[in-house]
């Protein structure tokens, strides 16, 4: 059955449920829809060791948040390194929102990504503030000190610390400690929790010197159990937010979120691309292929790639200032000697144009200008080793001009067109 997205867009700008919930799981599937975000909602990620009260935090705050007010909660369980599924325990303890119209709440695997996220859980997160979530809870796995990718995606970050000796806070400090915009001292309502409060305390107040923006972080004790101190901690959430916006810094956390986005799908096309190449895995496990020679041609690098285009110009400066008009961006020039041309590069998406000027009349590229005119003057490919490809073109019967010399990014060495129906290839091996 085929879903009409324009109509899809509308139910979930409305809040239908249903509807964010098909939304959620396209976007995981990898299908770009376009949403056209404006980062407007409160997104607030919820970390911690395990055991430290998270589901229990989250559904009391949620209970006492307005209920005009749309709220949104993720949560992230760990994936079985064997099976892949995941044991969605924290969804069981908050069952009873699910039944509230302003609450929307899925529960989500880590697909065993090193960092507490994965693509899905962002893609989820650009589809609930599309829908127009005030609050979006993130809870992550808790899984120690990698747990820290929330950094990149959240506006205002809880790291709950149960009662603990110092000991365990100090070990804690390298990965979770240093990432908190509000340090919650769960289960307040044990005896011990004053010790942790204290060590919490004095641990912040050296971090404050060191965070230098305009919000320090603050540690507050909430028992999420029975409701001690869950009001202040939203009246503080709400004060960081309005903190964010006055400051014009809520951009910053939609941006890192991005990044962190392309980096996600990345892993997520590879996980992908492991699976369907099965037979380098066999290669490597019979000794046929060392592991990183797998892994190079897993991404494709073993083969030669199209590096960049060149163009031979007349006047350089000139082309440049026209590329940057069309918001391209050029280097500078960069003047080499052994090929004797002043060279910019200009990035594309998948590729480059090289912008050549010649240095001397007596250039190969002054003598292609003189003959030809501005234009194409070859192209390049990148080889990982131009000693071995260079072997094969001659094996093939082709005619290289000269030997290896010095490029602006590497090594180069050209195949003459006599021998290639008039094309002149250039070979490139970047520097290490």
């Amino acid at each position: 059955m085929s879903i009409d997205i324009n109509e899809l867009l509308i139910r979930v700008r409305n809040w239908d449920k249903l509807a964010i919930a098909k939304l959620i799981t396209l976007a995981e599937e990898g299908i770009e829809v376009p949403l056209g975000i404006q980062h407007r909602s409160h997104v607030i990620g919820i970390t911690g060791p395990p055991g430290s009260g998270k589901s229990t935090l989250i559904y009391t705050m949620a209970r006492k948040i307005p209920q005009e007010k749309r709220i949104a909660i993720l949560t992230i369980d760990p994936s079985s390194p064997f099976t892949g599924g995941s044991f969605m325990g924290n969804r069981i303890r908050m069952q009873e929102l699910t039944s509230r119209p302003n609450i929307y709440i899925r529960s989500m695997a880590t697909r065993g990504i090193r960092g507490g996220l994965n693509y899905a859980t962002i893609a989820a997160v650009n589809v609930l503030e599309y829908a127009g979530a005030d609050y979006i809870f993130i809870e992550t796995v808790g899984a120690g000190q990698s747990d820290t990718d929330i950094k990149y995606v959240a506006d205002t970050i809880l790291v709950l610390v149960p009662p603990l000796s110092g000991d365990e806070i100090q070990a804690l400090k390298s990965g979770l400690m240093e990432i908190g915009d509000i340090y919650v001292v769960s289960k307040s309502d044990n005896q011990v929790s004053e010790s942790t409060y204290r060590d919490l305390m004095a641990m912040v107040d050296m971090m404050k010197e060191i965070k230098g923006n305009s919000w320090k972080p603050i540690v507050v004790k909430v028992s999420g159990l029975y409701g001690y101190g869950v009001d202040d901690l939203l009246r503080l959430i709400d004060d960081r937010f309005r903190e964010l916006i006055n400051n014009g810094r809520l951009s910053e956390s939609l941006i890192s979120r991005r990044l962190l986005e392309m980096r996600l799908y990345a892993y997520d096309l590879l996980e992908k691309s492991l699976i369907e190449r099965k037979d380098l895995e066999s290669e490597v496990v019979s000794g046929k292929l060392t592991p990183q020679e797998a892994a190079r041609r897993l991404l494709g690098m073993e083969r030669p790639r199209l590096d960049h285009v060149a163009i031979a110009v007349k006047d350089l400066d000139g082309t440049i200032e026209k590329f940057r008009k069309l918001g391209l961006r050029v280097s500078d020039p960069v003047i080499v000697e052994e090929q004797g041309v002043k060279v910019a590069m200009v990035w594309l998406g998948n590729t480059r144009i090289e912008l050549l000027e010649p240095l001397n009349p007596n250039s190969t590229v002054a003598k292609f200008l003189e003959s030809r005119g501005e234009g194409i003057h070859h192209i390049a490919l990148e080889v990982n080793d131009l000693e071995e490809f260079i072997k094969r073109v001659q094996e093939a019967g082709l005619v290289i001009t000269g030997k290896p010399s010095k490029g602006a990014e590497g090594l180069v060495v050209f195949i003459h067109p006599k021998s290639l129906n008039g094309v002149l290839l250039e070979l490139v091996q970047h520097r290490a």
